[in-house]
């Protein structure tokens, strides 16, 4: 079985299994995946692309945007892509040898996004790594490149997903709810900025070289309305040794920013007061809980910043705790923060099955009730899929080619290998 686009099939027992719809690159490129998720007509169903291990370099939809740079308005193609539609998985072969990366020419958020979700509810992203080409470019420090962009969208999941640019990488999702689980995020200024209630777990935060100035993790602008912004549960935060005790966790962007750190490991600790100011926006909450060292020893907090200057420039000391209690903490379950949805349940990846070979070369396995199809990997990499608990090796394949098996969950990401089973079997 080919690595084509397939629909929905039953397997052996009549149980409904969903296939992908769109492989890059067999069925097109990357653009045209996002673009035949934005055009199926049904869109309550869910549509799954899957990408190939490599690195792919795009260019945007190049539909001419009007931008201001340097005080003048001029006309530029699109490097961004931008996907519309629910129910959309993009899944790929694994985090970090499936690379996407746009090249814009031109600084800013609302003109840099390599993806932009823009009210796509429902995206479930994982195992790929978004790119700007402002990642390598150390004259770009002061410039906005955005990798991933978010706007009005609810119930987004993203697992293991790497976002790497330098300032505004991840401009989260205003009006929308999104959780990450196991994700990195890398930047330098304001790398994780805007609005929504954004769940981060166990995500790795990356400072990035910055020739000596300080970086900033977060910009939040929540909105009023919102009990909850950003919410960092057991995350780790490492990077550039110049970063070390100078960088800062976050600055208050605009409406009622929120920003708690729970149980967070800092290798590189930042400066003593933490938080600073922007705009004369007021903080409705910037704390943290149980921050640790790397050798997971708290940190001391005494010194966190809880003064702040109005838009009027008149100081104003802040009534949170910068310390959470132990009472405080517990409200920010990933079940008080998103009650009834279970997004670390819906994102669980399935267990592979023990694989088995033939002496004629037919692999086999136990069926996987949980599995939504299997993919079969040649020497590490995928090359097939079925529905079925079992493969037959092609004619031709090389003696001593290992084979093993992984199991996609509801939303197409692949889980772990199964052990290996070298063909032929003598």
């Amino acid at each position: 079985m080919s690595l084509s686009a397939f629909a929905q099939t039953p397997d052996s027992l009549g149980r409904i299994r969903y296939k992908y719809d769109f492989v890059v690159p067999t069925n097109g490129n990357f653009i045209q995946a996002i673009h035949a998720a934005n055009n199926r007509p049904d869109k309550s169903k869910r549509y799954r692309i899957f990408i190939k291990s490599s690195m792919y370099r795009i260019k945007g939809e190049g539909n001419p945007i009007k931008i201001t740079e340097n005080g003048k308005e001029i006309t530029i193609p699109s490097p961004m892509t931008i996907l519309t539609a629910s129910n959309t998985s993009i899944c790929g072969e694994g985090m970090r040898n499936t690379q996407i990366e746009s090249m814009p020419m031109h600084e800013g958020i609302s003109c840099t996004s390599t993806l932009f979700l823009k009210g796509a509810d429902s995206t479930y992203i994982q195992d790929i790594e978004l790119w700007s080409n402002y990642r390598d470019d150390l004259t770009a420090f002061a410039n906005r490149a955005v990798a991933l962009n978010e706007k009005n969208c609810k119930g987004n999941i993203f697992k293991n997903l790497s976002l790497m640019s330098n300032q505004d990488t991840y401009y989260t999702n205003d009006g929308g709810t999104t959780y990450l689980e196991d994700c990195t995020i890398k930047g330098t200024v304001d790398f994780i900025c805007g609005g929504g209630t954004i769940y981060f777990n166990r995500c790795n935060i990356e400072l990035r070289h910055r020739g000596g100035k300080r970086d900033i993790i977060c910009a939040p602008a929540t909105e009023a309305a919102r009990p909850y912004g950003y919410v960092f549960n057991g995350c780790r935060i490492y990077g550039s040794k110049d970063q070390a005790g100078k960088y800062m966790l976050g600055r208050p962007w605009k409406n009622a920013p929120r920003a708690v750190f729970l149980g967070t490991v800092m290798d590189l600790q930042p400066d003593s007061t933490a938080w600073t100011e922007m705009h004369g926006t007021l903080p409705r909450l910037f704390s943290e809980y149980e921050s640790m060292d790397s050798e997971f020893q708290l940190i001391p907090t005494t010194g966190r910043r809880k003064q702040f200057k109005n838009e009027n420039d008149i100081t104003t000391t802040m009534r949170y705790n910068t310390d959470l209690t132990v009472a405080e903490a517990e409200k920010y379950d990933i079940n008080d923060v998103f009650p009834g949805w279970h997004p670390d349940r819906r994102a669980a990846l399935v267990p592979p099955p023990v694989a088995k070979i033939q002496n004629r070369g037919d692999i086999y396995w136990d069926d996987v009730p949980e599995a939504c199809l299997y993919a079969i990997c040649k020497n590490r990499d995928v090359i097939a899929f079925t529905t079925q608990p079992r493969y037959t090796v092609p004619k031709g394949t090389a003696e001593g080619s290992c084979f093993s098996i992984r199991c996609a969950n509801f939303y197409g990401g692949l889980g772990e290998r199964s052990n290996e089973v070298v063909y032929p079997n003598k």
